[in-house]
């Protein structure tokens, strides 16, 4: 039998990122039943009061509002590792693309099946936020249906030169219960040079 031909074609880099996206979308997919999960509630918020904060008549023409974000690690079908948020995570509140208030998340774990959670005070001082916004996010105060988008991204590693983190996207309802959180990879990006501003 002959061989035709037996040398291996070395993929270009343009097709190893072509398969390294679809073997990402793969491990996204096979998520297993054993993952922690993570979830947000937040339960107070201090300087959003529709009258007196959101309304033209109250006459403030910025915002600073304080959120007590709580972070839940839910564990307990994993008996193999704890899962944790790192030391430096932080927790961005915004209400329809319009930031409204940053803070550190205190670092914790949740042990092998165990759950546990932490707050996290987040907060904006003279938060600029467009007129149609408030008058919106007053209304859904008004009815008890306001909900904020809280992304808490966590630093994770640095490996050859490059760094990558994992964020937490959730939305959750003011004044509600634990919300859902999808956990994302946030592309790698540079390490700051020694000495920068950044």
């Amino acid at each position: 039998m002959a061989m035709e031909n037996s040398r291996v074609p070395t993929p270009s880099i343009d097709n190893w990122r072509g398969k390294k996206d679809l073997l990402d979308v793969q491990f996204a997919g096979n998520k297993s039943a054993h993952d922690p999960t993570y979830s947000v509630a937040v339960a107070a918020v201090a300087g959003l009061d529709p009258a007196r904060d959101l309304s033209p008549a109250g006459g403030r023409p910025t915002l600073s509002p304080v959120f007590n974000v709580t972070v839940h690690i839910y564990n307990v079908r994993n008996s193999q590792e704890s899962a944790c948020l790192p030391s430096l995570s932080t927790a961005v509140v915004s209400y329809g693309d319009a930031f409204l208030g940053r803070g550190t998340v205190p670092a914790f774990c949740a042990g092998k099946r165990k759950e546990d959670e932490r707050v996290a005070r987040a907060w904006g001082e003279g938060v600029v936020v467009p007129r149609f916004l408030r008058d919106q996010l007053a209304g859904e105060l008004a009815v008890g249906e306001a909900a904020v988008d809280v992304q808490v991204r966590m630093p994770s590693d640095c490996v050859s030169a490059l760094c990558s983190d994992d964020m937490l996207v959730c939305r959750a309802k003011i004044g509600g219960g634990l919300a859902p959180c999808e956990l994302r990879d946030v592309p790698p990006q540079q390490p700051p040079a020694a000495g920068s501003a950044n």
